[in-house]
């Protein structure tokens, strides 16, 4: 079990309140959860790794860290970025209530807390960008992100049909789609999934950035991995669309970050989260895929491989199964 140590701030304002998730208490003016009954409630043992700093939580099959102050964690060697910082209280550690409820436990226990599991028959893929909007470019290597995307994409609607699955496509060939256009095609279509395709770009430390990153939507009252500020923000309070698959989101970004990064052996940029406008307006479980940097020329000329793409492709695929199968299973 977890060893004691001392507290490393002040008490909350408000004292501890019971709810169907254990025992919350108000930190910073969050809830938090702690680790100790989140980890009783799926029969995981807890231990220290480092004394104060860095917490496992481990069955056959699972691990999961957590270190102290920090939004970073790691779920079964998987980078995973958190909304909130873990945090010590009265010699344990806590983490936030949505992280606990929204993002860990249905990655745990699929289906866990829900009443009804959604259908998985009819997918929307998004390849990134189009027409007047060529996305990240590799000027040296003269390559765009909107080639590649569709290249994906195609490649993954057929494998997907030949498993039977139904498939709609924001965009079949080379044109500009708005992006509230692309959920509002999934949303008549029906679609049970939408996956998103990108790739990525950074203007500084271009030959140094290599790595694939999945980001799914951000829960309400969290903030994005990318907010800079603590501070409380309009956007935080509000409830989107895609907020109405938080456990499922969190399920699938799960199920094709772990495909991807072991089928590619590619550096784990994280499983992330953020408000994109096709994640905010979702009308289903959605995920968005960053494959890969064009602006490093190593990766770029990889990327630019029909081979590799099929590589891209077929991990998502095999996520998309995962995804598929831990959803047919999960209790009810």
């Amino acid at each position: 079990m977890l060893l004691p140590i001392a507290p490393a701030w002040s008490a909350p304002r408000s004292a501890p309140t019971r709810s169907a998730s254990g025992t919350i208490v108000l930190l910073r003016g969050l809830e938090y959860l702690s680790i100790t009954e989140f980890a009783r409630r799926f029969d995981l043992k807890a231990v220290w790794l480092t004394p104060g700093k860095r917490v496992l939580l481990s069955k056959p099959g699972l691990r999961i860290e957590f270190e102290v102050d920090a939004r970073e964690a790691e779920f079964n060697g998987l980078r995973i970025l958190m909304g909130d910082a873990a945090r010590m209280y009265r010699r344990s550690l806590y983490i936030s209530r949505i992280d606990a409820e929204h993002f860990f436990s249905p990655m745990v226990e699929p289906g866990y807390g829900r009443s009804a599991k959604p259908s998985v028959k009819v997918i929307a893929l998004d390849a990134g960008h189009g027409g007047k909007d060529k996305g990240k470019t590799n000027d040296r290597l003269k390559v765009n992100e909107k080639t590649f995307t569709l290249d994906v994409v195609l490649r993954l609607k057929k494998m997907l049909e030949a498993e039977g699955y139904r498939v709609v496509l924001t965009r079949s060939d080379d044109r500009f789609v708005e992006l509230e256009d692309r959920p509002a095609i999934a949303q008549k279509a029906g679609a049970d999934l939408f996956v998103s395709v990108h790739f990525n770009s950074v203007a500084t430390r271009a030959e140094s950035v290599t790595g694939l990153e999945v980001f799914s939507m951000t829960p309400q009252y969290q903030f994005s991995t990318d907010d800079s500020t603590h501070e409380a923000t309009a956007d935080a309070r509000i409830f989107n669309p895609g907020n109405t698959n938080d456990t499922w989101n969190a399920l699938l970004g799960y199920s094709l970050h772990r495909e991807l990064i072991t089928g590619l052996k590619v550096p784990d940029r994280g499983h992330k989260r953020a408000r994109f406008k096709v994640l905010r307006l979702a009308p289903c479980p959605a995920v968005l895929v960053e494959a890969g940097y064009l602006s490093n020329d190593t990766e770029a000329r990889k990327i630019a491989l029909p081979a590799y793409r099929q590589e891209i492709a077929d991990a998502i695929a095999r996520g998309i199964r995962k995804y598929a199968t831990a959803v047919s299973e999960a209790q009810r």
